[in-house]
């Protein structure tokens, strides 16, 4: 049977090799190495939508640190704020207890001897009973939302460091993914002359019906400015390396590529496959036209940009550069969505 590229071979795994949380099923490398060029290509097949579906779990996770990072700051800045008034509450508090005893006006002893009257002595007294009453009782409720904020400083630090716990261990799981990736594509690299030959026969037709393709440049019009805009960024970017969580300018992964394209035509999009394909109109394959959005994998793991003419720039996976690529309806596809 022939042998597909990498781009298409990915689309062949069955959905469902993500685990739910943060474990990953992680390929078992142990053993003997595949000693031909389909079984290591089949390999690395398996490996590149592995490494597509860690990858949209790892943009997720970074999108939740940041959201808990900003969350986390504020807390750290209203803290600072309400410690600062108890602070000054409780010093202007310690005035009117010193001013009560320094100054004949702030006295009992003082309101008796200026008081005109008996009324007017009890009238003053009262006065500063309140005033003393009410600055305690100012004193109390700031004290008390200084304990508040403290508490919610406390409560976000955590919730920062239990998102960035999760976050590195899919960072740790997929630098374990790559260097898999990486050991493939050398094994691959060392094939004698024979396999190699065989290996790019079976691919020479897609191949080149791909070359091709990708050398002309693409005709078909934009519906909108900004998908013109998002389309024209994204062939910008073809020959970049793709890189684990980037979002350019020197490397993208897949969903870095698509939210920087359409950043660039003054739309923002998360950095996230599946958060991407909630924003938009859903599409049908039939109906893609320039700027939408391709969606692969169930769940959803990766996301490429339509530029027409069944082409689509892609940041496929590590080792790999951005590049220029045919799609289908099959293999793989999820959806499509319209943003402009």
């Amino acid at each position: 049977m022939a042998l597909k590229n990498l781009n298409n071979g990915i689309r062949l795994l069955l959905a469902g090799s993500l685990v739910a949380g943060v474990g990953f099923a992680l390929p078992v490398v142990a053993g003997a190495d595949p000693t031909s060029a389909a079984a290591t290509r089949q390999k690395l097949d398996v490996l590149a939508v592995q490494s597509s579906q860690l990858t949209e779990k790892y943009d997720q996770a970074q999108t939740i640190v940041a959201a808990k990072q900003a969350a986390a700051n504020l807390a750290q800045q209203q803290a600072q704020q309400a410690a600062a008034a108890f602070q000054a509450a409780r010093a202007r508090l310690s005035e009117v207890v010193v001013a009560q005893y320094e100054s004949p006006a702030f006295s009992s002893t003082g309101a008796l001897l200026t008081s005109d009257s008996g009324q007017q002595y009890l009238d003053t007294v009262s006065n500063l009973t309140l005033i003393s009453t009410n600055r305690g009782d100012v004193v109390v409720q700031f004290d008390g939302a200084a304990k508040a904020s403290a508490a919610a400083t406390k409560a976000a630090a955590a919730a920062l460091a239990a998102a960035t716990k999760t976050r590195d261990a899919l960072n740790a799981q997929r630098t374990t993914l790559a260097q898999s990736i990486a050991k493939y594509q050398g094994l691959l690299a060392t094939l004698t002359a024979a396999e190699q030959r065989t290996y790019r026969n079976t691919n020479t037709v897609a191949d080149t019906a791909v070359a091709v393709k990708a050398a002309v440049p693409v005709t078909v019009p934009a519906p909108t400015a900004a998908a013109g805009k998002a389309v024209a960024f994204a062939l910008a970017q073809v020959g970049k390396p793709y890189v684990f969580g980037a979002s350019g300018p020197g490397a993208y992964d897949c969903s870095g590529l698509t939210s920087a394209a359409y950043a660039a035509a003054g739309i923002s999009l998360p950095h996230s496959a599946e958060g991407q394909y909630s924003y938009g109109t859903h599409v049908s394959f039939g109906q893609l036209e320039p700027g939408d959005l391709i969606f692969l994998y169930q769940p959803i793991g990766h996301v490429e940009i339509y530029i027409g003419g069944g082409l689509a720039v892609s940041a496929p996976t590590s080792g790999e550069n951005v590049k220029v690529i045919t799609v289908s309806a099959g293999d793989g596809y999820t959806g499509a969505t319209r943003l402009t």
